[in-house]
């Protein structure tokens, strides 16, 4: 099955706890549920770091005593803002980067080099939909 559909696949001891990045910008929902289900043991995964491109949620994350990295995107230092992504991707040793209401459009070069390693759990319906108000867009749609 999974040649027919160009599928990969791999196995990985269930025992071991994923080096996981989280991403978030200015909404905490999504964030906060992950921080809760981690902290109880529902989520055995090892949090290596947040990343925000605002201070909103810096103070609930160090509370946490998890790192806390700000990394400012503009439209003029994308490229930079996700090269410094990369390097602390790199640093940290992270498996996944799991997007938590982390408002930003990755480039397509960056979504390649990370390929298979990047969970988006943002309601919007990408890329039809980009920005606020998804759910509107596609009704107007």
């Amino acid at each position: 099955i999974a040649e027919k559909f160009a599928m990969d696949a791999e196995i990985h001891d269930a025992k071991k706890r994923m080096k996981v990045l989280l991403m978030v910008s200015r909404f905490g929902h999504c964030l906060n549920d992950l921080l809760y289900r981690w902290k109880i043991g529902a989520l055995p995964i090892d949090i290596v770091g947040v990343v925000s491109n605002h201070f909103d949620y810096q103070k609930v994350v160090v509370n946490h005593d998890i790192p806390f990295h700000h990394i400012k995107v503009t439209k003029d230092n994308k490229p930079q803002a996700e090269a410094q992504l990369l390097e602390l991707v790199e640093q940290t040793g992270t498996e996944l980067v799991v997007l938590a209401r982390y408002m930003q459009v990755l480039s397509d070069a960056l979504c390649r080099k990370m390929s298979g390693r990047i969970i988006n759990i943002h309601h919007s319906f990408l890329p039809s939909f980009k920005g606020a108000n998804p759910y509107k867009q596609a009704y107007e749609r």
